[in-house]
């Protein structure tokens, strides 16, 4: 049985602190077959804006489901709340990867409207993957070597540096992409709607179970959103949440030596027992089994 687990920055640098990384906003790094960590029985629910750069080899992964191989020269792009499955990878694979956090994107305005209108025609188009020209490559792959470098120097703007080089790369992107399918300058009312609720939802949903804040917050009925959620991601909002706690619950449970007392009261439920009866519903076990699981 797969299970899945939230990942981000935060977990990825206390697993990985030796990785470049700007504080917990950016974190590039290149990787190889043997320093894969992964279990092939684990999927991720990556919570920030995600970029691989192949540069040899080949990786078959599902995305949300969806089957998709990355070859050399070749981007994959997602946001969050993508769960991602390893399938295989090629013992020559190398690949770069960036993760962005969604502060980092949104205090910059220009950063936040050119990775949404990314991201947007994207998703519209189905499409995770660029296959990019070699001389595109190798832009993307010089702008990836500049980031790399800036998380390893000192400077009195290094935030600001930072962002300006993943505006120019996300630019190149865009361009890139514009030259092989249409890219709407605006995005659509629903889907702003809907990267709006995504990033409320993976920053709030340990003390927000329920569907009103989020509606409320958006400034629409608890319909209009519940509508939009649904045809974005075939999900309902009450099952992204619960599928957020319960990964976030498993990090938990499997990483800290915390209380199922303790668990309860950081994922915001009124006691223990409420915690245990909603675990053990949505994951077939009680919190101190699924623990005692992994102990075996």
């Amino acid at each position: 049985m797969v299970k899945s687990r939230i990942f981000d920055n935060t977990q990825l640098l206390k697993e990985h602190p030796e990785l470049p990384h700007y504080k917990e906003e950016v974190v590039c790094f290149r990787s190889e077959y043997k320093d894969r960590s992964y279990p092939a029985n684990e999927c991720y629910f990556n919570r920030e804006l995600y970029m691989i750069f192949v540069l040899e080899g080949r990786s078959e992964i599902l995305l949300n489901g969806e089957f998709i191989a990355i070859e050399p020269n070749m981007l994959l792009i997602h946001g969050a709340n993508y769960l991602t499955e390893h399938l295989y990878s090629s013992r020559d694979i190398k690949f770069i990867t960036l993760a962005l956090s969604e502060s980092m994107r949104t205090d910059d305005s220009y950063l936040t409207q050119i990775t949404a209108i990314l991201l947007a025609t994207m998703r519209r188009n189905k499409q995770y993957t660029i296959q990019l020209t070699e001389y595109e490559a190798q832009i993307i792959h010089k702008e990836l070597e500049v980031l790399m470098h800036l998380m390893n120097i000192e400077h009195h703007f290094l935030f600001r540096r930072i962002q300006a080089a993943c505006n120019s790369l996300f630019l190149d992107i865009a361009d890139f992409l514009s030259r092989k399918t249409v890219i709407k300058k605006e995005i659509s009312r629903k889907d702003h709607v809907l990267q709006e609720f995504h990033a409320l939802v993976t920053r709030n949903f340990r003390e927000e179970h329920f569907v009103s804040f989020y509606a409320d917050k958006l400034a629409i009925s608890e319909q209009y959103l519940a509508r939009i959620v649904r045809l974005g991601t075939g999900k309902t909002i009450n099952s992204l949440i619960n599928e957020l706690l319960v990964m976030e619950a498993r990090t938990l449970l499997t990483s800290t030596k915390f209380t199922v007392g303790e668990i309860a009261t950081k994922l915001g439920f009124s006691d223990a027992a409420g915690f245990c009866k909603f675990f053990k519903r949505n994951a077939g076990q009680t919190p101190l089994n699924y623990r005692k699981g992994l102990l075996i």
